[in-house]
């Protein structure tokens, strides 16, 4: 499976190159690794944001819509 990412911090963080600091995001690091560690091969890829534009603009989308649908 390949991952990619235009965070940086993420991709790093996933790979466990970089230590997770804040409690919560630890948690949910956990969470990400079990699920990621259920894929077998798994490949992390940096993106940076400038070849990602279209890809960000779909996140926002989703992000909009889901928070309009939580009513907030």
């Amino acid at each position: 499976m390949l991952l990619r990412s235009d965070s940086r911090l993420l991709i790093e963080q996933l790979a466990g190159r970089w230590k997770v600091k804040n409690p919560t995001l630890q948690q949910l690091h956990r969470q990400a690794r079990s699920l990621l560690a259920g894929f077998g091969r798994v490949e992390l890829e940096h993106v940076r944001r400038e070849r990602n534009i279209e890809a960000d603009r779909l996140a926002n989308v989703g992000v909009d819509a889901w928070l309009a649908a939580e009513g907030r």
